[in-house]
């Protein structure tokens, strides 16, 4: 009987432990570096090339994701990764242009990079950062 009891007590800590931890915001966290993606204008789909969790990412405005205090858009979508409290993490994304487009733009962190107008960027997001990071892509018709 003790024994059962025991058990129901820690598997009651466990949900409550998990759920505290899912609760966690993306601004006051020193262990998540969370990665903000969209496409700006349409046209086209970015993903991400890593391999993460699918719990690892949510729709911005959806009632589960992370509370953030960036303006994200409807369409966009946060990933976490997890890392130390003093460091960065990256994380690839592929443009994917809709037939007749291609990229024009990749912008992170509201800064256009130059000279990337491939179908792929690469995105350090950093402790200095605040843990966040914005990655939108931009397309135009193919010329």
């Amino acid at each position: 009987m003790f024994k059962n009891k025991t058990i129901k007590l820690f598997l009651i800590l466990g949900v409550i432990l998990f759920s505290l931890v899912g609760m966690v915001s993306c601004t006051n966290n020193g262990y998540g570096y969370f990665f903000h993606y969209d496409v700006e204008g349409g046209n086209g789909e970015i993903q991400i090339y890593d391999s993460i969790s699918e719990n690892s990412i949510w729709r911005c405005r959806d009632e589960d994701s992370p509370i953030c205090e960036l303006n994200c858009n409807n369409s966009s979508r946060v990933a976490k990764l997890l890392g130390g409290k003093n460091g960065s993490r990256t994380m690839t994304f592929i443009a994917i242009p809709d037939d007749g487009y291609v990229v024009k733009e990749w912008i992170f962190n509201g800064k256009i990079v130059d000279g990337n107008k491939t179908n792929s960027f690469v995105a350090e997001v950093t402790s200095e950062q605040g843990y966040n990071g914005v990655v939108i892509v931009r397309f135009e018709l193919e010329k």
